[in-house]
Order: C-alpha cells, then sequence, then structure tokens
C-alpha cells in the first residue's frame, strides 16, 4: 500500500539523519540483549502487555537454563503506544545501543514498518509477533513475522461466514488503519468469489465508542452475519451495542477478538461468536507453557502471549545457535541463523522460515460459549 511505503521512506530519512554506529558483536561474557517494543498504552495496551510478560517469561526461562552458551540474555522493553513514530525512535534506539542482537516487535504492521529502516541498517533482525500485512516482510531483509499473512487466512474468514455462520450476506466493519482495510478488502474478495454478498464495508475509527449510526446502517441491510475487522476495544463495545439493539445475527471475527478484554467488554453479547487462533490454552500440548505464565501472571495466556513467547523463543535458538558454532554473536549472524535454521516447535505451531522469512501456521477455530472460548464445534 502507498501509506506503508511512504511511511518507510519517513523512517528511513529519519534514520540518516540520526548518525548511530552499527552494533558490533557483543564481547565474550557480555550479556546478549534483547530489544522489545509494544503498545504497553494506547488501544490494544492488553496485548503489548501480553507481549511483553511472553517474551520476558521465555528469556527468564532461558537464563535460568544457563543462558546462551553461559552468557545471560537482557531483555530491553519500550512502550512504542502502537504508533509510527514511537516506532520508528524505538528502532533507531535499538540500532544505536551495543550488544543488541535482535529485535522483537511490534504489534501493528505500520509501526513494525516504521522499525524496520533503523533495525535493518544496524543489521539487527526483526521478529514481530503479529504484523499481518504482506508488506511488513517487505521493509527490509531483516523482518520475520511469527503470524500467518493476512491474506493467507482471507479464505478462512469466507469459511467462517458461509459455511460456520451459515450466511449469503454480511456487513464487515473494519478498523481504519492499512490492517483493517487490507482484511476488508481481502475478505471481501474471498466471501465473493465463494458466492456469497458483502453488503457493507465500514471502517472504525480508533476508540470510538458510540456505534449507533453504524448499528441502524447494519439493521436497516439486515445480513446474514457481521464479521468484525477490528481489535478487542472496538469489537467489544460494537458487539454489546449490536445485541442491545436487538441484532440476533450472528457474529464472526479474525483472532483480534481473541482477547479476555474483549470478553469484558462484549460481556453476554460476546456468546456465539466464532474467530480463529494458532493457540488455545486447553489444548494439553500447551499446559507446561499454560502453568509457567499463570503462575507467573496470575492469569492464563492468549495468542499475544502465546505469539510472543514462540518469538522469542525462535530467536533465542538463532542467538544460541550462533554462539554454539564458536562465531562471534552478531546481529547479521543471528539473522542468517533465523533464516536457515531448523523448524522450531512451540505453542503456536512449527515455525519455519522460507526465503521471502514467511512461515506457514495453521489456524484452529473457537467460539465463544458461557463467555469463555473453547474450541469450535460444528452443531
Amino acid at each position: 500500500m502507498r501509506s506503508f511505503k511512504l511511511l518507510t521512506h519517513v523512517a528511513l530519512a529519519a534514520t540518516l539523519a540520526l548518525p548511530f554506529a552499527s552494533p558490533a558483536a557483543a564481547q565474550s561474557g557480555d550479556p546478549l540483549k534483547i530489544g522489545l517494543f509494544a503498545p504497553l498504552t494506547g488501544n490494544v495496551a492488553a496485548n503489548g502487555t501480553r507481549f511483553r510478560d511472553g517474551v520476558q517469561l521465555a528469556v527468564e526461562q532461558a537464563n535460568a537454563a544457563g543462558g546462551v552458551s553461559g552468557r545471560k540474555l537482557e531483555l530491553l522493553v519500550e512502550d512504542d503506544r502502537n504508533l509510527p513514530k514511537e516506532a520508528a525512535t524505538i528502532g533507531q534506539k535499538y540500532a544505536s545501543t551495543p550488544g543488541v542482537v535482535l529485535a522483537i516487535g511490534t504489534f501493528s504492521t505500520t509501526a513494525s514498518v516504521a522499525a524496520a529502516p533503523a533495525l535493518s541498517e544496524a543489521h539487527i533482525p526483526q521478529i514481530s509477533p503479529s504484523s499481518s500485512h504482506p508488506d511488513y516482510t517487505k521493509a527490509s531483509e531483516y523482518t520475520f513475522r511469527n503470524v500467518y499473512r493476512m491474506d493467507q487466512v482471507a479464505k478462512v474468514h469466507a469459511d467462517i461466514i458461509l459455511k460456520e455462520l451459515k450466511a449469503k450476506t454480511v456487513v464487515i466493519p473494519y478498523f481504519q488503519d492499512d490492517w483493517g482495510q487490507f482484511v476488508a478488502k481481502t475478505t471481501k474478495e474471498a466471501v465473493e468469489q465463494a458466492g456469497g454478498k458483502v453488503l457493507l464495508l465500514e471502517p472504525v475509527a480508533p476508540n470510538a465508542r458510540d456505534f449507533r449510526p453504524l448499528v441502524s446502517k447494519i439493521k436497516s441491510l439486515n445480513p446474514d452475519a457481521v464479521f468484525l475487522a477490528v481489535h478487542y476495544q472496538e469489537g467489544g463495545v460494537l458487539t454489546q451495542q449490536l445485541r442491545q439493539a436487538g441484532l440476533k445475527t450472528p457474529i464472526g471475527s479474525p483472532d483480534t477478538l481473541s482477547n479476555p478484554r474483549y470478553l469484558e467488554l462484549a460481556g453476554e453479547s460476546a456468546e456465539g461468536l466464532i474467530l480463529y487462533t494458532e493457540f488455545f490454552a486447553g489444548d494439553p500440548k500447551n499446559k507446561a507453557f499454560v502453568d509457567a505464565y499463570t503462575a507467573k501472571f496470575g492469569s492464563a495466556p492468549d495468542q499475544w502471549s502465546a505469539r510472543a513467547y514462540d518469538a522469542a523463543n525462535v530467536g533465542i535458538a538463532a542467538i544460541r545457535r550462533v554462539a554454539e558454532s564458536g562465531k562471534p554473536v552478531t546481529p547479521q549472524a543471528v539473522r542468517d541463523s533465523l533464516l536457515n535454521g531448523p523448524a522450531y516447535q512451540g505453542v503456536t505451531g512449527e515455525t519455519k522460515y522460507d526465503a521471502q522469512r514467511e512461515i506457514n501456521k495453521i489456524p484452529t477455530l473457537l467460539q465463544v460459549r458461557n463467555g469463555k472460548y473453547e474450541l469450535y464445534k460444528p452443531n
């Protein structure tokens, strides 16, 4: 998208205007630094906090097991507020910080792309746990993701709408940014290719709370289903207002509504929502992670903490391979190890990068039942 290209140019200009030295190899015995940036405040702070907790747990577990070839990992944490300018500044900061060999972040593709020029200039690999727009990995040769691309799951969206919700017509409110526009566009294409009809694509502003005009518009169109391509803050309130207006239309969504905060905001109105994720805390194979996370943070992990946990562990495994090879642990060496390393089996599935630094994850359908996310069971 044009806005992504423009943003990259702006961020690169800012990077070049700020002189910094490319971080050298971490000196033997010095901590190996991982720079995390995530939205710890702002409209998706619940997701960013889960990112931080997942990465923190992975780093602490690695250090408790002896670190990497006897060297400790040091986690640096910055709040980007889900703002591209903040992310770009953080990218510059990590690029000029000695000892940083890996960056993890951030939540939105737009903010992740903004940080990419400075990080790539310093040869620091960047793993985003959630940037799903195809443009993210086009930003530089140092960008990796630990999530499926959104265009790859457009068919999943169409299947939810047409097969699981049994709809022929649908309206799609979407978050007003590049991600939301792309989800709406690709979902519409997939639905119509499969024989369905999209009656309305409607942007939703960040932090919007009064959805009465949109609800009235949806009621007048009388769709068979509503597909909410929004985040938990807006999605929770919109779901509640749809039900309060008397709409019994079934609702589906991407993975963005897989968040305990959505259930709190939507309340009983969330009942029946069908969505997908790569991580389900109730899966027995995830028990060790769920138990460790819950013991440390007091609540069960969700897909955001799981994605970040896996992203950190994939990165730590790459750092370990470099260290155990006897080569200097440089950002470039870690990047090459990420690209060429073996498959990593994590709590969100297998991570194995192809030549374009993409992965293939298999989503799992969930449904809200009795106020909880459960594995979806067709009627």
